[in-house]
């Protein structure tokens, strides 16, 4: 079965378990959810019932948007999903988010490229975590 995009966007063990297998962190069920509730777009890629590929934006969706959960299953992997994946989501922002809006992500050591690909260019930034 080929993956396909489909505008239906994963209940919360779906996200969790795509996640998991693609080695992001996986965060927990009631945060998953609000995530899940909070997504300005989101980017679905399916293989029947599995979800195998997914990004979304979160932001305000005027001034500030950012990219987050990128993910590809393994076994789909350097096949080209994860950029057909931000082609869609780019397209999105570029159609529906106004002029200026600034689109941010925090990417993983070697998938630099993928993102320079999509109009990113390397900055300095910082992260924390809530304790």
């Amino acid at each position: 079965m080929r993956p396909d995009f489909s505008a239906q966007a994963p209940d919360v063990a779906a996200f969790r378990a795509l996640r998991r297998a693609a080695g992001l962190s996986v965060v927990g069920e009631e945060a998953t959810r609000i995530a899940l509730r909070n997504t300005l777009h989101g980017v679905w890629l399916w293989e029947g019932d599995q979800l195998v590929g997914m990004a979304r934006l979160i932001g305000d969706g005027g001034s500030f948007a950012q990219v987050t959960d990128v993910a590809v299953h393994p076994r789909l992997q350097r096949q080209g999903w994860g950029h057909r994946i931000m082609a869609r989501l780019m397209q999105w922002a570029d159609d529906t988010l106004p002029s200026g809006c600034y689109i941010s992500l925090i990417a993983d050591p070697g998938a630099e490229a993928l993102y320079k690909r999509h109009g990113f260019a390397l900055r300095t930034g910082m992260a924390r975590r809530v304790l």
